[in-house]
């Protein structure tokens, strides 16, 4: 409704999400028709102003149309219709999301009743192998070097509703691991003034595309730059610890990195 959807599209998620491939993509094309159709047959002029992209979409469409009343009607149609069209996917996702909560739920209940006999196997079987994990992973992993000052992060996205997400996750695990890490989330066009105050830019996967030309200005500036993918981006937003880790890496490393 008021077009700041990132929070949905990747908490949801839609984004990377098989199940809304078709939609995601088959809804837009067919509002632009609709909306198409509507001017052609002369039931809506064009739209005449350019208005904030913040604006509630029924109240956004009225205003650039001139305060035309067909606009609304046009706006509960594509509302209506995109509904309709989702529809039948969300109750495929929410078909498996039901199995995997079953399945889940059936486990639990196999472990209440199958003894402890069964139930020490099991947790033995379970620390075994999170022993090995935990120890492939400590041989894997090389030690970062921690931050002797503050560092100032800032996450850049299309409108800054994604980079928020990530801005808060850093804050979050810079709390949790004690790391003098600042953050703040900010668009990418509006970033030009604000540039100078920061250590490190991270773009996220909406705006990875202007990394080569943000990349001109950061290295004048002494600034690190590193852009994410969207899979690694929405992993890190969920995962404050492994956020620090992502900015100590870009820190740590000699050269800047695509993600």
């Amino acid at each position: 409704m008021f077009a700041v959807n990132e929070p949905l599209l990747f908490g949801a998620p839609i984004v990377l999400n098989p199940y809304f491939l078709v939609p995601f993509v088959i809804a837009p094309m067919v509002n632009v028709a609709i909306g198409k159709l509507f001017i052609d047959l002369h039931l809506m002029r064009g739209f005449m102003y350019v208005l904030s992209w913040a604006l509630p979409g029924p109240i956004g469409a009225f205003l650039d149309t001139n305060f035309q009343w067909s606009s609304l009607v046009l706006m509960a149609i594509l509302l209506i219709l995109d509904a309709l069209i989702y529809l039948p996917f969300i109750k495929a996702y929410d078909a498996t999301l039901i199995l995997q909560e079953q399945g889940q739920g059936a486990v639990a209940v196999a472990g209440a009743t199958d003894g402890p006999a069964v139930a020490e196997a099991t947790t033995a079987t379970e620390a075994t192998a999170t022993t090995t994990a935990d120890t492939v992973d400590k041989a894997d992993e090389q030690p970062l070097k921690k931050l002797d000052q503050q560092l100032k992060v800032l996450v850049l996205c299309a409108g800054g509703g994604t980079s928020e997400q990530l801005a808060n996750a850093l804050v979050e695990g810079a709390k949790a691991t004690g790391e003098p890490i600042v953050a703040t989330a900010g668009a990418y066009g509006s970033h030009h003034d604000i540039l100078p105050n920061y250590d490190l830019v991270v773009l996220a996967p909406q705006v990875r595309t202007y990394y080569s030309d943000l990349k001109a200005d950061t290295d004048k500036l002494g600034i690190k730059l590193v852009a994410t993918k969207g899979q690694q981006y929405i992993a890190l937003t969920h995962d404050p610890a492994n956020a620090v880790k992502f900015v100590l890496d870009a820190v740590n490393n000699t050269e800047d990195d695509k993600g």
